[in-house]
């Protein structure tokens, strides 16, 4: 006598992974846009003491995390069916000392951005990551990171009409 389930596979139990994580993050990021607008969009000046008619300065944004919210909470859901390993679980110690020191020199980069200005800041980055990757030649490391922070910031400040933090006067 052969049992009722015999010959059929159990279907596998959907399991959270890697990209139910990311998922989260971007339910998370449209979650946080949501909370943010009511502080950082302003509400447009009065001309003329009348008010302002059209969209309000909030539509768009509350389009853009609602968007956000929507797309992770889809890929959320799909992602428990995807069954995908977790890419990251097999980098080396390495990968994981090179995305620290990375991450250490952009968080200096923001750190020194207002006092030292856009080409001081990159400058010093550059020159960090350059080093720290291998590379020995100091006119080179002196070139790109001198050379490519001035060559955008004269190319976004006097060309493209672009803001960028002041630096060494200019």
């Amino acid at each position: 006598m052969s049992q009722p389930n015999a010959g059929r596979e159990r279907a596998a139990r959907p399991a959270a992974n890697i990209d139910t994580l990311v998922a989260l993050g971007v339910v998370a990021l449209g979650v946080g846009i949501f909370v943010a607008i009511p502080s950082e969009i302003d509400e447009p000046p009065r001309l003329f003491g009348l008010e302002p008619t059209g969209l309000s300065p909030e539509l768009f944004p509350s389009l853009v995390a609602g968007a956000f919210v929507a797309v992770g909470l889809v890929y959320a859901v799909a992602s428990l069916r995807m069954g995908s390993t977790n890419p990251f679980a097999a980098l080396p110690r390495g990968a994981w000392l090179n995305l620290g020191v990375v991450l250490a020199a952009m968080i200096g980069y923001v750190a020194l951005l207002r006092p030292v200005g856009y080409v001081g800041a990159s400058a010093a980055v550059a020159a960090i990551v350059s080093s720290y990757y291998g590379s020995r030649s100091v006119v080179g490391i002196a070139l790109v990171s001198i050379g490519a922070p001035v060559a955008i910031y004269v190319l976004f400040t006097r060309v493209l009409g672009v803001s960028l933090p002041p630096t060494f006067g200019f």
